[in-house]
């Protein structure tokens, strides 16, 4: 019985305290100048404490510094295995899975390669007639939506390097073979947050795609929704938001910060 009591007194001790030291490593990381004196008064810790508990933080190198204190060596080791750890492989099959459960239709992730992107993911939909591609298989960047969504994400100035690079080979009556038409196209799926790819590569296909980002916030990848033509734009005002919605959840798993700009259903 008092083996039990002192189990349950010194595990409830360690928690607090290991809840403690995790509210300072989170309040230091968001603090800037912190000191001991601030933090005792921000988290509301006797001084004696908080210095009890940064002196274990520092000697265990998550935090650093005497008078101003600042996140420590293995925060960022730490930080590095955790994105590490984040891989579109792992996170995105589910995501997929559930997209297709939603709109009924084939959905793909592709990644950017050598000015192209390439399919490395695909989950069929239920639809007799539908839009396949090949795993390991080629889209090219002015003329998918997958590559559309991924170039509007990047920052201006590279993006204009790969434009620059990349040929504007003209597939069907649609396809923006000049940079810029498709400039303007890419500013319009940044503000808007999602692209359309109509029948630009294949004649009677439509696409929807949106970018998928990582923890630096540039995208990694890109997602997208595709079907005949015609069954597209019948459904396209739920498929969009769908696609945008998966984007973002995945982006989060992956270390984004989630979207701050309104879905757009512009087309």
């Amino acid at each position: 019985m008092n083996d039990t009591s002192n189990r349950t007194s010194v595990d409830g001790g360690t928690v607090g305290t290991l809840a403690r030291g995790l509210d300072i490593v989170e309040w230091v990381a968001a603090t800037p100048g912190a000191t001991v004196q601030r933090l005792s008064a921000d988290l509301g810790l006797s001084r004696s404490a908080a210095y009890r508990i940064v002196g274990m933080l520092r000697d265990r190198g998550y935090v650093v510094g005497e008078t101003e204190l600042r996140l420590g060596p293995v925060i960022m080791r730490l930080g590095l295995q955790a994105l590490e750890g984040l891989d579109i492989h792992a996170v995105g099959p589910e995501h997929l899975r559930e997209l297709v459960d939603e709109t009924e239709e084939t959905a793909f992730i592709a990644v950017f390669d050598d000015d192209q992107m390439c399919y490395v993911m695909q989950e069929e939909g239920p639809q007799v007639v539908r839009v396949l591609s090949k795993l390991g298989g080629r889209a090219p960047l002015h003329a998918s939506g997958l590559g559309k969504a991924y170039l509007s994400a990047l920052p201006e100035a590279e993006r204009g390097l790969v434009v620059e690079r990349i040929p504007l080979t003209g597939y069907t009556a649609t396809t923006f073979t000049t940079a810029p038409e498709l400039h303007a196209e890419l500013d319009r799926i940044r503000d808007q947050g999602w692209a359309l790819d109509d029948a630009e590569r294949e004649p009677g296909v439509r696409c929807i795609a949106a970018p998928i980002r990582g923890a630096g916030e540039l995208p990694v990848a890109a997602i997208s929704v595709a079907g005949p033509r015609d069954r597209i734009v019948a459904a396209q005002s739920s498929i969009v938001p769908a696609v945008v919605r998966t984007a973002a959840r995945i982006s989060v798993a992956l270390g984004a910060s989630p979207p701050s700009h309104p879905l757009s259903h512009d087309t």
